[in-house]
């Protein structure tokens, strides 16, 4: 008997014209670890949230949802991670945050003192214990989520895209975390991500989504070979692709490892040709930026110095944290420093932000309305940035019914329509799948090139590589490196790209899937 059993499940939010779900099927065995992905509004989230009782979305539900043969009851052993950590935190502060699902349980002071104990040490969470939740990054505020989960010991662990505001880093040590829960523990973990680099290799089953149905499933390598030969091939990740691309024979790697043994086999690249980058005058620059949130806190931008030049494409990268969206913050005008100056060449009329938590840009109840006040007050053509954001479909929908992806999209949309000239991006790429990303980064190409200047802070390796001018690296308040992609990766074990994994140590010397040529 399957462990989780999903038979004809139907699902339709209240008022939608099509089911999010659509007589869907699947078996998930004891112990798997199992990955579902798809483009953003596929119904991942709908789904895994379908799983749990307490959390089941409001709407019209057929079919049935066993657990060991059994309908879903409200119980414990289902443990879920959200896709935005907003969603999950209740309290003020983080040591009441991770204690609260326990004091709900009726837990003895003991025991709680116990576990507590034992899952801060564990995620190395001390330091974070009486600090407020709402001054956490959004990748602290996942692993304190995580952590709270883990505490009610739950059997099945059902995670949103957890990894899609974690740096790489913390994504490892998330990942780690997981494969020793799924291994040691033989826990059930259901994972739904955009990023499959790292989360193939670790995967019994994959399940790939379109349109509220599963259109794939079944073993990794069997999966993406399947997929390298269809319209959906930007989802196979990078080791892969470049496996395909040269039309390699053999097993499929899906590590580094097992990427390193092809490669060695006796791959012969062309000369890289190195990309030229035009930069124009100082357009916006920082010096001496200090700030922190309160007087007696420490600083979280420390003697920071920063220059942004006319038509660069920017990639900020660092450590949940380390400051960068607090960076961008300030630079947009919503936080005072404490000491130091900003000069702008730009009105700040003329600069765009993109806050981290999408739902922050939305006041109205539907995308339409939210939309047609951007034109009244702004002007613009909607209609092509919609369509090549793929979200025309969305305008009668309320923005938090959104995916996360989508919500992603809707409030990018409404920025271009701005028309800035300066845009600051506060991790544009979180929660959209590679088809996505590709099409977002075909407008922020079209706007570079139109004289838009881009600053982004991303923990998308992967994307910075491949389209930025520049990159910097934030480190305890402050930019310690910058450099162009091709520089600025080499040498570095977490922050780099998968490309440069597999080449290291090589003759050969790449970053992304699209320098490699034979």
């Amino acid at each position: 008997m399957p462990f989780i059993e999903i038979n004809n499940v139907s699902f339709t939010y209240p008022d939608a014209a099509i089911p999010a779900i659509k007589n869907l099927s699947l078996q998930i065995e004891k112990g798997q670890f199992v990955v579902l992905f798809g483009s953003s509004g596929s119904g991942k989230s709908t789904l895994l949230r379908l799983l749990k009782k307490e959390i089941q979305p409001h709407g019209e539900l057929s079919g049935e949802i066993l657990v060991e043969g059994r309908p879903l009851k409200v119980k414990n052993e289902i443990g879920f991670v959200f896709q935005d950590p907003e969603n999950q935190v209740v309290a003020d502060d983080v040591l009441h945050e991770i204690v609260f699902g326990l004091e709900n349980l009726g837990i003895t002071p003991n025991e709680m003192r116990s576990r507590v104990a034992e899952m801060v040490h564990f995620f190395g969470a001390e330091p974070l214990l009486h600090r407020k939740t709402h001054e956490l990054s959004g990748g602290k505020k996942q692993q304190i989520n995580l952590a709270s989960v883990l505490l009610m010991q739950p059997n099945i662990l059902i995670l949103d895209e957890p990894t899609a505001q974690l740096d790489p880093v913390s994504s490892r040590e998330l990942l780690d975390i997981l494969i020793r829960l799924n291994d040691e523990f033989g826990m059930t973990v259901i994972l739904a991500e955009h990023r499959l680099e790292e989360v193939l290799p670790l995967a019994d089953k994959i399940f790939m989504m379109e349109k509220g149905e599963i259109s794939i499933e079944g073993d990794p390598r069997d999966v993406l070979k399947e997929i390298w030969n269809s319209p959906n091939h930007p989802f196979v990740p990078t080791i892969p692709s470049l496996f395909f691309s040269m039309n390699g024979q053999g097993i499929i790697p899906l590590t580094v490892k097992e990427g390193r043994k092809w490669v060695q086999s006796g791959i012969q690249l062309k000369k890289e040709h190195k990309k030229f980058v035009s930069i124009g005058v100082e357009c916006l620059k920082a010096k001496d930026i200090y700030f922190r949130y309160e007087k007696k806190s420490d600083f979280i931008l420390n003697e920071l110095d920063f220059s942004l030049h006319k038509g660069e494409f920017y990639a900020l990268l660092g450590g949940n944290g380390s400051g960068k969206s607090t960076f961008l913050k300030v630079l947009g005008g919503m936080l005072k420093p404490e000491k130091g100056k900003i000069d702008s060449k730009k009105k700040r009329q003329t600069i765009g932000y993109l806050p981290q938590n999408p739902k922050l840009f939305f006041i109205h109840d539907t995308v339409g309305k939210e939309i047609q006040d951007t034109i009244e007050k702004w002007g613009g053509e909607p209609a092509p940035i919609l369509e090549n954001l793929g979200i025309s479909h969305l305008m009668n929908c309320h923005p938090y019914d959104l995916s996360g992806g989508e919500l992603q999209k809707a409030a990018i949309a409404c920025l271009l329509m701005r028309k800035p000239e300066i845009l600051l991006l506060d991790e544009p790429t979180k929660g959209l799948d590679p088809i996505s990303k590709r099409n977002l980064a075909n407008i922020l190409f079209q706007l570079n090139a139109e004289g838009v200047t881009i600053l982004m802070s991303t923990h998308d390796i992967e994307f910075a590589a491949l389209h930025a001018s520049k990159c910097g690296m934030m480190f305890q308040g402050r930019i310690t490196s910058e450099g162009q992609p091709e520089n600025f990766f080499q040498g570095n074990f977490f922050y780099t790209t998968m490309i440069q994994r597999l080449f290291r140590g090589l003759d050969t010397v790449r970053e992304t899937v699209e320098s490699c040529e034979l």
